[in-house]
């Protein structure tokens, strides 16, 4: 891979500054100090603006977002379903997200997909992966199978992602929104079988998301030392302050709730159940920014309503509820690389993994243009070129 000089742009480096003009320097496919290769292709962007590549750190490749994913899903056969994952995967890079954290489908599938776009066979972003997430029967996620219950189950079942080289551990703790007549607080697992599973994974180097919405649920999850709260639908302030204090992100996955709220496609009564639970996640997310949580970008993407690629979209609607524009970009830039644990993106600096996106417009003043995004690049590579 030759070297290459990106000239004439906007850099919005993703570290907390605005747009300026200077050339990006490119060589094996990291972002390099200027000057620091003797050869070098240039080519030129137009004065557009130039930001790091989208991530999104929760997704579900497995599903299709449709009205009924779960449905959709039980019906694929082996091949259907590795042909959708690798669609969603396309269709994720194409919109300027080069890396995802997928914290929910069947491990082998999942595991041979990041292989597969690892070695440029599929087009895809990176992909970071948990498999099969923790449940217990006919607890929610159960549909994928395997759930468990006991000390030994959950160690168990940690050392089993783990000789699969997952990424992460994804536990559900409480129940999901997305589990009809049901209230999506209360315990799933005790705190025997919680810390069990935290010291599993520790050993195994592991960090763990945990899909959390009740107050009591997230304590849990704070007192054994889980590393990101999904959704946290109803945390209170005393959770989010000890969630800043111990550097735990939070995902609170507002895009999952954007399209039902426009398409109201359930009866009332769980329409009510569901923008009561919205009302109460916006609530959390601005208390969240008082008291200096990480917030992190994550679409739930492939759950009912939730299309892939859109993650975007989550930034706005992050916007929408209070976080200020910087703040809403970082959750999709920095904030969502360290939670991922990855500090070789996130940002446009020397060092850093060659993952950009060019702009019609500065997102800072206009977070419109990132949902239509004119070049993708990812590891040095154009995913998408500029038009000439």
């Amino acid at each position: 891979m030759s070297a290459l000089v990106l000239r004439d742009a906007l850099v919005l480096d993703g570290l907390g500054g605005t747009p300026a003009a200077r050339e990006i320097w490119i060589s094996e496919g990291w972002i390099v100090a200027p000057g620091s290769v003797p050869e070098a292709e240039t080519e030129s962007l137009g004065g557009r603006v130039v930001a790091p590549g989208l991530i999104d750190a929760h997704v579900h490749f497995c599903l299709d977002g449709g009205e009924d994913p779960v449905a959709s899903y039980k019906a694929a056969d082996a091949e259907t379903l590795a042909s959708r994952m690798a669609e969603n995967a396309r269709r994720t890079l194409e919109a300027g997200i080069t890396t995802v954290r997928d914290l929910g489908s069947p491990t082998a599938a999942i595991t041979a997909l990041r292989a597969a776009i690892a070695s440029r066979k599929i087009l895809g972003p990176r992909l970071m992966v948990s498999g099969l997430p923790i449940t217990i029967p006919n607890g929610h996620d159960s549909f994928f199978g395997g759930g468990l219950r006991g000390v030994g189950a959950v160690r168990g079942a940690v050392q089993d992602r783990a000789r699969h080289k997952v990424d992460v551990i994804k536990v559900i703790v409480t129940r999901g929104g997305s589990s009809p007549g049901t209230d999506p607080r209360g315990f799933q697992f005790s705190d025997e079988e919680m810390e069990a599973l935290v010291e599993e994974a520790q050993l195994a180097r592991l960090p763990i998301a945990a899909n959390a919405h009740g107050d009591l649920e997230i304590q849990q999850c704070i007192t054994v030392g889980i590393d990101t709260i999904e959704h946290g639908s109803y945390a209170s302030e005393e959770s989010l302050a000890e969630m800043a204090s111990r550097d735990i992100a939070l995902v609170p996955t507002l895009s999952s709730a954007v399209r039902i709220r426009e398409v109201k496609p359930y009866p009332e009564k769980r329409m009510i159940d569901i923008m009561e639970r919205w009302q109460e996640r916006l609530k959390a997310v601005r208390m969240a920014v008082e008291a200096e949580v990480h917030l992190v970008a994550g679409t739930d993407a492939g759950t009912a309503y939730t299309p892939h690629g859109l993650v975007a979209q989550e930034i706005k609607a992050l916007a929408e509820c209070g976080v200020p524009s910087n703040l809403a970009l970082a959750a999709a830039w920095r904030e969502a690389a360290a939670a991922l644990g990855r500090p070789d993106i996130g940002t446009l600096a020397p060092g850093q993994r060659a993952d950009l996106i060019v702009l019609a417009g500065d997102p800072l003043h206009d977070l419109g243009v990132l949902g239509a995004p004119l070049a993708v690049m990812k590891s040095g590579r154009w995913v998408r070129p500029l038009a000439s």
